[in-house]
C-alpha cells in the first residue's frame, strides 16, 4: 500500500513484520525450488555438466528481466510489483516440473529446455521483483534499525529454508524418486504464491514509485561519475562471480566428485543453511560493531577459503570434513549479501536508490552472471575432462584455479570507503598507538 507522507511508527512495524512473514513462507518455498533441488533434478534427468552449471548461474543471468521491474513499479510501487513478479515467478516454477513429466515420456531435448526456460523465467521474474527490494527495505527501516531487520529477516528466511531442507531429506529418503522431486516443486510453487499475500501488504511512501518513474538513462550517466558506488558495484561484481564460481560446483563436486546419493547430498545442503541462519542473525550485529566493509571482506576472504578446502579434500569420501566448505559457504554467502546491502543503503540517498539498485543489478547480475558461466564453464571443461585416479581431482584443479582468478577481488573490496562504524575503530586504534 503506498501512503502519503512519512510512514508511522505503526506502519513501520506493520511493514517489517510482513515482510519477515514474507521471507519466512518464501525460504520453504525458495527451498523446494531454488539451485540445490534444480542441481538434483538436472542429475536425475542425465544433464551433462554445463547445463548444471548454467543453472546454478540463472539466479544471475535471470537479471536480464529486472526492467520489467522498473516498469511495473512505476504504476503500482515497489510491493504490489514485487508482489506480481512473485506469482508470475511461480507459475514459471511449474515449467520445471512439467521438463520431468517429458522427460519420462521420452523427449530429453525437450525436457532440457524446459528445465532451462523455467529456470529462466523462475530468476528473472524474481530478479524483476526483488530489483527494488533494498529501496523497500530502506523505506521500511530507519538507520537505527536497519542492519537488524536485514539481518533478522534473512535469518527468518533461512530458517525456513533449513526447516524444508529437513523435510526435503525426509521425503527422498522415504522415497528417492524423480516423482518426489517434482512433487517438491509443485509444493513450493504453491508456498510461494502464498508469499506473494504479505509482500503486498507492506506500507511504503510515494518516494519509490516517482522515483521509478524517472527516466533511467539520465540516471545512470550520473551514477558513473559516483566513484563511492563504481567501487560498491566492482566489490558487488567480485562477491557474485565467486559465489557462482564456488558454491553450485561443490554442490557438483560433491555429486559426482564423491558420487553421493540425493539423500546424503541434501544433507550437506542442511549444512549450509545452517550456517546460513546462524550468520544472518549475527551479521547485523556484526556489520554494526565492524562496519559493513570489513564484514564484507572478511566474508569473501573466508568464502575463497572453501575453495582452499576443496584444492587439499582428501580423494576418500570424509563426512566431517567435506562439510567445512558448505558450512563456511553458508556463512559467508549471507556474509556478503547482507553487508552489500547494508554498504548501499548507508552510502546511496533515498532519491538515488531505485537508478542505483537496477544499475547495480544489471552489471552485477547479469554481468556477473554471464562472466561466471562462461569462466566456470571452460575451467569446468578443461579441469574434468583430465585423466585422473579420482574423479575429484578434475574439481581440485577448478577450484584452485577459480581461487586463484578470485584473489583479485580481495583487492576490490578493501577500497570501498569506511563507514562511521569502522572509522571509529580505526580512529580508536589510531589514538592508541599514538
Amino acid at each position: 500500500m503506498i501512503c502519503k507522507g512519512p510512514l508511522t511508527p505503526a506502519q513501520l512495524a506493520s511493514s517489517q513484520h510482513n515482510y519477515h512473514i514474507f521471507s519466512l513462507i518464501n525460504g520453504l518455498s525458495y527451498m523446494c525450488l531454488g539451485e540445490t533441488v534444480l542441481i538434483l533434478l538436472a542429475v536425475r534427468l542425465g544433464c551433462p555438466d554445463y547445463i548444471v552449471l548454467t543453472l546454478g548461474a540463472m539466479i544471475y543471468f535471470g537479471f536480464l528481466l529486472l526492467p520489467l521491474g522498473k516498469v511495473v513499479t512505476a504504476r503500482a510501487g515497489a510491493a504490489k510489483s514485487q508482489s506480481i513478479f512473485w506469482v508470475a515467478r511461480n507459475a514459471a516454477a511449474l515449467l520445471v516440473a512439467l521438463a520431468a513429466v517429458v522427460s519420462i515420456s521420452g523427449m530429453p531435448r525437450t525436457a532440457t529446455a524446459l528445465l532451462l526456460a523455467g529456470a529462466f523465467f523462475f530468476y528473472g521474474f524474481r530478479a524483476a521483483g526483488v530489483v527494488m527490494s533494498q529501496p523497500l527495505v530502506g523505506n521500511i527501516t530507519n538507520e537505527k534499525d536497519r542492519a537488524k531487520v536485514i539481518g533478522v529477516n534473512a535469518g527468518f528466511f533461512y530458517l525456513s529454508c533449513l526447516a524444508a531442507l529437513v523435510t526435503i531429506s525426509i521425503l527422498l529418503k522415504l522415497c528417492d524418486s524423480l516423482a518426489m522431486l517434482t512433487g517438491i516443486v509443485v509444493a513450493g510453487a504453491l508456498l510461494g504464491f502464498t508469499a506473494s499475500r504479505f509482500i503486498n501488504r507492506i506500507c511504503e511512501t510515494e518516494a519509490i514509485r516517482d522515483s521509478a518513474r524517472k527516466p533511467i538513462a539520465g540516471e545512470f550517466r550520473l551514477l558513473f561519475h559516483d566513484k563511492s558506488l563504481l567501487r560498491l558495484l566492482a566489490s558487488g561484481f567480485a562477491v557474485n562471480l565467486a559465489v557462482i564460481m564456488l558454491i553450485p560446483i561443490s554442490m557438483l563436486a560433491l555429486k559426482r566428485g564423491c558420487g553421493v546419493s540425493d539423500t546424503e547430498a541434501l544433507l550437506f545442503a542442511l549444512a549450509q543453511f545452517g550456517a546460513s541462519a546462524g550468520a544472518s542473525f549475527l551479521s547485523g550485529r556484526i556489520s554494526n560493531t565492524i562496519g559493513p566493509r570489513r564484514t564484507l571482506l572478511y566474508s569473501y576472504l573466508l568464502l575463497l577459503g572453501a575453495g582452499v578446502l576443496w584444492v587439499i579434500a582428501p580423494s576418500g569420501f570424509s563426512p566431517v570434513y567435506l562439510t567445512l566448505p558448505f558450512l563456511i559457504a553458508g556463512a559467508t554467502n549471507v556474509g556478503t549479501a547482507n553487508s552489500v546491502t547494508h554498504y548501499f543503503l548507508q552510502t546511496v540517498p533515498e532519491e538515488k536508490r531505485v537508478a542505483a539498485s537496477m544499475f547495480i543489478a544489471v552489471v552485477n547480475g547479469a554481468g556477473a552472471g554471464i562472466v561466471g558461466m562462461l569462466l566456470a564453464g571452460m575451467l569446468l571443461d578443461r579441469c574434468t575432462g583430465i585423466e585422473a585416479d579420482s574423479p575429484l581431482t578434475g574439481y581440485r584443479l577448478y577450484f584452485a584455479l577459480s581461487v586463484l582468478l578470485l584473489s583479485a577481488g580481495i583487492w576490490v573490496i578493501s577500497r570501498l570507503t569506511p563507514l562511521p562504524p569502522e572509522r571509529r575503530k580505526i580512529r580508536k586504534s589510531w589514538n592508541e598507538t599514538v
